[in-house]
């Protein structure tokens, strides 16, 4: 199957499941003759919600790809580097701050996540294997002082900041425009730096063989990664395991070429949270699942697949 055969079923899955996620709910509504109270439902709702899922997607897919890498690891994913950890102690913190306030929640995550990466930043220059250990230890510190918050945390923030933590993409402060632009400047820098990408795959000796100064490359694909998962978690909370495998099955699709597999993983991120948002609005409707609890159970065998492939 050549390239553009494959680029045709992406781009046709994604406009299937755009109209499927549109009409699908605890009631089905046909997108082509919606009104009155539908219409509503289907503009004001969940179009905003499914414009959400998909830029979140895309940035936690390509922040997925960066990562693994900028790290050299197969495995690697956005909250490898305790990011969303970070960002987790910061919306708690938000919370405690001014109780049952999601805006307040939202910022707080957007400043944690930035302490986060901050303070990665400053293990870049160890290399790529002390920087992931870094990460690791940094991810259970955050742990710990999550749980302490969330003792502190009144009793009627606790089911908003549970669900934030869990994956929401109800109750997003960040303009669906501001989301949108977002996804579109990190796939054009991913662009411009996929030449660059594609050498520091062959390793950090053949990529300075080949003309690419590999130490600014690293820094600012750590910083551009880092501030793409930062903006995708304040806006829908921590949703684990886009970045890893659809990256990885765009690389199946594509090869390594990052000209390809990028944009592939932008589409293919928000088509996957798309189904996923889908099927938490549906499976149990009225109720409404986890969206992150979703990509974990999608998330969790291909891990352990891909682990036991390396091996």
């Amino acid at each position: 199957m050549n390239d553009r055969i494959k680029w045709c079923c992406i781009l046709l899955a994604l406009l299937l499941v755009f109209f499927l996620s549109l009409g699908a709910g605890q009631q089905w509504i046909n997108p082509f003759h919606a009104s009155g109270q539908d219409g509503f439902i289907l503009w004001q709702l969940r179009l905003p919600r499914l414009l959400i899922a998909f830029a979140v997607g895309g940035m936690l897919a390509l922040a997925g790809a960066w990562f693994q890498v900028l790290l050299g690891n197969p495995l690697a994913e956005p909250y490898v580097l305790g990011v969303a950890g970070s960002a987790s102690v910061g919306a708690v913190a938000g919370l405690i701050i001014m109780p049952e306030s999601a805006w307040m929640m939202s910022a707080g995550a957007f400043v944690g996540a930035w302490i986060g990466i901050s303070i990665v930043m400053a293990f870049s220059h160890l290399g790529a294997g002390r920087m992931l250990l870094a990460g690791v230890v940094l991810a259970a510190f955050w742990s710990a002082l999550l749980a302490l918050l969330l003792a502190l945390l009144p009793k009627n923030s606790l089911g908003l900041a549970f669900a934030w933590m869990m994956g929401d993409l109800s109750h997003s402060d960040i303009p669906i425009a501001l989301l949108s632009l977002a996804w579109i400047v990190a796939l054009g820098c991913g662009l411009v730096l996929s030449r660059s990408l594609d050498a520091l795959l062959l390793g950090e000796r053949h990529a300075e063989a080949l003309g690419v100064d590999v130490k600014p490359l690293r820094q600012r694909l750590l910083l551009l990664a880092s501030a793409v998962t930062a903006i995708a978690v304040t806006a829908a909370g921590t949703i684990g395991f886009v970045g890893l495998v659809i990256p990885h099955l765009m690389r199946m699709l594509f090869g390594s070429l990052h000209r390809a597999v990028l944009p592939a993983s932008a589409i293919g991120g928000g088509l996957l949270l798309m189904l996923a948002d889908t099927a938490a609005r549906t499976v149990l409707a009225p109720s409404e699942l986890p969206v992150g609890v979703l990509t974990a159970m999608i998330g969790v065998p291909v891990f352990l697949f891909l682990l036991l492939r390396r091996s």
